[in-house]
């Protein structure tokens, strides 16, 4: 091996991936997808080729394709080519017979592996989403019972992994505001995708009122403002202002964003 060839840390990997150092200790110890070089002290230096893999391990998962079986189609391009979509990750049907029979401890343990070996994008569309949707179909006993199980479980989880994740010792110097009601999944998911890539920020859940937002926190460099529902005219209003005012210092999730585009049709 060339000894002039660029070696990357785990931290430098987690920045160019987005997937976070657990994760890929994860699936060094674990799956042995990728073996990175040591240092004496023992920190992991990764090489361009260790990079490439691990940006094909990205494009299989996001196929639905469980981290299980990512090594074989690392090593057949035959079963490889013949990988269709799916929109789900394998877990799901697991986690379903688990919140069926209201199993806390089995819902515990398949959400702790499943927010660690896998990126939290990955998480959201073939975890979180064919979760819900499959609960959303229940009768309402039922439903509300496994919702209830599989929200307290997943938000404790992302609570720990944020936790960890969040540098110590730096300021926080964003904010972000969730306009739904308090504990919303997606929400959560949000913000702990902001610890991942890195942020510092301050998390407000559940925020009603909104007139004072954009005035009484000006020591947040920026304000990321989440809602998944429509909102009052007067709120869009205060957001659409600050945004102007204060440019890319404020952020909005995806929802507001298409609300404020239709608000700027309409005016137009």
């Amino acid at each position: 091996m060339d000894c002039n060839e660029k070696r990357y840390a785990i931290r430098e990997i987690a920045d160019l991936t987005g997937i976070k150092p657990v994760t890929l200790r994860a699936w060094q110890r674990r799956y042995n997808l990728v073996q990175p070089l040591r240092t004496e002290k023992g920190h992991r230096l990764y090489t361009a080729d260790d990079l490439e893999k691990i940006k094909t391990i990205q494009s299989w998962l996001n196929k639905g394709v469980s981290i299980g079986k990512v090594k074989s189609l690392l090593e057949s391009e035959v079963v490889s080519s013949a990988v269709e979509d799916a929109n789900q990750l394998e877990e799901v049907s697991d986690i379903l017979d688990a919140l069926a029979d209201l199993d806390g401890g089995k819902t515990d343990r398949l959400i702790a592996m499943v927010l660690k070996e896998y990126p939290l994008i990955i998480v959201e569309s073939k975890f979180v989403i064919p979760i819900l949707g499959a609960i959303q179909f229940l009768k309402l006993g039922p439903r509300t019972l496994q919702f209830a199980l599989f929200k307290t479980m997943f938000i404790k989880h992302l609570t720990l992994m944020v936790t960890s994740e969040s540098k110590r010792g730096h300021r926080l110097d964003k904010l972000m505001v969730n306009l739904d009601e308090a504990g919303n999944i997606y929400a959560w998911l949000y913000y702990a995708q902001l610890i991942e890539q890195g942020e510092s920020v301050v998390f407000l859940d559940g925020v009603e009122e909104t007139s004072a937002l954009f005035t009484d926190v000006t020591q947040y460099q920026t304000i990321y403002v989440f809602a998944q529902k429509s909102l009052p005219e007067k709120q869009l209003d205060t957001i659409v202002e600050a945004q102007q005012r204060e440019g890319n210092n404020i952020r909005v999730s995806p929802v507001i964003a298409h609300l404020m585009d239709v608000r700027k049709g309409a005016v137009s």
